[in-house]
């Protein structure tokens, strides 16, 4: 049988990741099996275990595969012209904007870290980088000036992260909920926690960089 490119291999691993994704977040991670996943994404047991010898390594490739997107779109808030703008963005696109079926997942996940070490530890180095990450972000931005000084960088990524986390807990618990209308309050609090001037400080560092062009 020949060998399946790097590309095929990646697609595959992929869309198992997505069945099972679905899977966990409609059953929980005890009521679903193997099966399940298999089923769900039409593929053989094999083709599963091909790349996944347990649901605890399908848990770690779907907080892998979610990690690293969010952390894409916390550094991608570097380059935005408005900070607070690419802060709005990131949170729309990592809590606000995720599929239905996500917010049940992150609950699913999050209990299941509280009985099982390995999920656990899977789920706290998530954590652990992405509020690093943050806490970068934000040493950068005041390095540029973009933002003043106010609260350790540490404390506001902590703070952004129990943030994101209550907006995903909302949206499992309450299918009324809609995230999107709160979303300027939730930033007038954030603007507020990082600086009272950080967006007419940044908006001068706009127009500055505007007129060295």
């Amino acid at each position: 049988m020949p060998k399946l490119s790097n590309d095929t291999q990646a697609l595959r691993r992929a869309h198992i990741l997505d069945a099972a994704e679905l899977c966990f977040a409609r059953a929980g991670f005890h009521r679903t099996t193997m099966q399940d996943i298999c089923k769900q994404a039409r593929v053989s047991a094999g083709a599963v275990y091909v790349y996944f010898d347990s649901k605890e390594a399908l848990i770690d490739g779907i907080v892998g595969r979610d990690r690293d997107d969010i952390e894409e779109q916390i550094l991608g808030i570097v380059d935005a012209p408005d900070f607070f703008n690419g802060l709005e963005q990131a949170l729309r696109c990592c809590v606000i904007e995720q599929p239905a079926h996500k917010p049940a997942l992150f609950l699913e996940i999050g209990s299941e870290a509280t009985r099982n070490p390995r999920i656990a530890a899977i789920l706290s180095h998530c954590d652990t980088t992405l509020r690093k990450t943050l806490a970068e972000l934000l040493r950068r931005a005041r390095a540029a000036n973009r933002i003043p000084a106010g609260h350790d960088e540490t404390t506001i990524a902590y703070i952004l992260a129990l943030l994101a986390d209550g907006l995903f807990f909302r949206r499992a618990i309450d299918p009324e909920f809609d995230a999107s209308r709160i979303t300027p309050a939730i930033m007038d609090m954030v603007t507020k926690l990082i600086g009272e001037d950080a967006k007419s400080l940044d908006a001068k560092m706009a127009i500055a960089e505007v007129r060295m062009v």
